[in-house]
């Protein structure tokens, strides 16, 4: 056995010397040459998002090294693509419009010398610039404005929003540029204009070849909702039952919605229940709501050692992640779900950007997908998925007319 185990090897060895042997003499070959290759064989193309797949023959050449390609783009410049000479596809990507695009398809060797070229057509799918672009929405939200995108393409794309408004009489412009390879949502907030002031808003989505497509441009109002003042909110006795769901037991339940935050002073609420538990708020009169905001437990200035830990328990530590909201629905007695949502933590790298995200708090829309009013609620209930402590919770609306 071990005879044949050094046969093999020995084989192996040879197979690697001889590839290598094989290797140097292409290097040989090219040391004084001037010779260009032979030019490579258009077999074939297939269209693609942006771009074409290339199917080429290459040409019988010892010191063969690539096959490119290379095409004037709108903007004038030279976009190149190669590939390794054992290959038999190239992909050509960057083209701004869908339809017949022509490429010169060329071959290269180890001394640097290129082939004549050849000029192919090919055809192109829509780039996913404008797949995007149309798909783009503009959505009023309060205090802010949405943006949402399909991206199936997955290609890396920016996005462009300027945005131009009067407050108090004077004009701002600001433009924001979102890097994305996916479909999403992203937002403009905290934008201090009124409800009836207009707003300009002009999108366009980039490629990293240089195309561009217009997205939107078009005017909207923002939505205007208010914090739903605390001192009329009371909380059932633990154990009441409402709609078939009783309320949580913990401790210092009241400190949920006194509006003191346990970043400022030692001030939050712990169950020992088992999730999911909930805890019912009575608002005392009926809102329409449009956002929620939560802060969680820090707790980090009681340390073994009394020292301060800046971050504390903040976006951990058995705080509340995952949550559901839910208002009571008066005509059918029954809890009626406004929302889900789960808080990822944040990519931070210092504990004192954990300390202003913990004191901004955690805010979601009611209708994350379309932001607007709920229906009228006297009662809602927030229901905790995971995590046992929680320090506040803030509710956005209007009172119900």
């Amino acid at each position: 056995m071990q005879k044949i185990i050094k046969i093999l090897m020995c084989f192996t060895i040879s197979l690697l010397l001889l590839g290598s042997c094989e290797e140097s003499k292409r290097f040989e070959i090219s040391r004084n040459d001037n010779t260009p290759p032979g030019k490579p064989t258009f077999v074939s193309s297939k269209p693609l998002l942006g771009g074409a797949r290339v199917f080429f023959i290459p040409p019988d050449d010892e010191d063969l090294f690539s096959i490119e390609a290379s095409y004037l783009n709108t903007s004038g410049k030279t976009v190149r693509f190669a590939v390794s000479y054992f290959t038999d596809s190239l992909d050509v990507m960057g083209f701004g419009s869908a339809g017949d695009h022509v490429i010169e398809l060329y071959a290269t060797d180890l001394s640097g010398n290129r082939s004549a070229g050849v000029n192919v057509t090919v055809e192109s799918l829509e780039p996913a610039v404008v797949t995007v672009a149309k798909s783009l929405q503009v959505l009023s939200s309060f205090a802010s404005m949405m943006f949402k995108w399909t991206n199936e393409t997955l290609e890396s794309l920016y996005v462009w929003v300027d945005i131009s408004y009067l407050q108090n009489g004077k004009r701002y412009d600001n433009r924001m540029v979102f890097n994305t390879n996916q479909t999403e949502m992203r937002f403009i907030d905290s934008l201090k204009i009124s409800a009836d002031e207009p707003v300009t808003v002009m999108v366009n989505v980039r490629d990293k070849f240089g195309n561009t497509a217009s997205a939107k441009d078009t005017t909207i109002m923002l939505l205007t909702d208010n914090i739903i003042a605390k001192n009329g909110w009371s909380l059932p006795v633990a154990g009441t039952v409402m709609g078939g769901i009783a309320q949580v037991n913990g401790l210092f339940m009241n400190e949920v919605i006194d509006g003191v935050l346990d970043i400022d002073v030692e001030n939050y609420f712990i169950t020992y229940q088992n999730n999911p538990w909930n805890l019912i708020i009575d608002l005392g009169e009926e809102y329409e709501l449009s956002r929620i905001v939560t802060h969680q437990r820090h707790s980090g200035y009681n340390t073994t050692f009394g020292e301060v830990d800046v971050r504390g328990n903040l976006y951990r530590g058995d705080n509340v992640l995952s949550s559901n909201l839910y208002g009571w629905n008066e005509t059918g007695q029954a809890w009626q779900l406004l929302s889900r949502r789960t808080i990822v933590p944040p990519l931070v790298k210092t504990d004192n950007e954990y300390m202003i995200l913990g004191k901004t708090g955690d805010m979601a829309f009611i209708f994350p997908q379309e932001p607007q009013f709920s229906a009228p609620t006297r009662f809602i209930r927030f229901e905790a998925v995971n995590g046992k402590y929680i320090s506040e919770i803030t509710l956005y609306g209007r009172k119900s007319k």
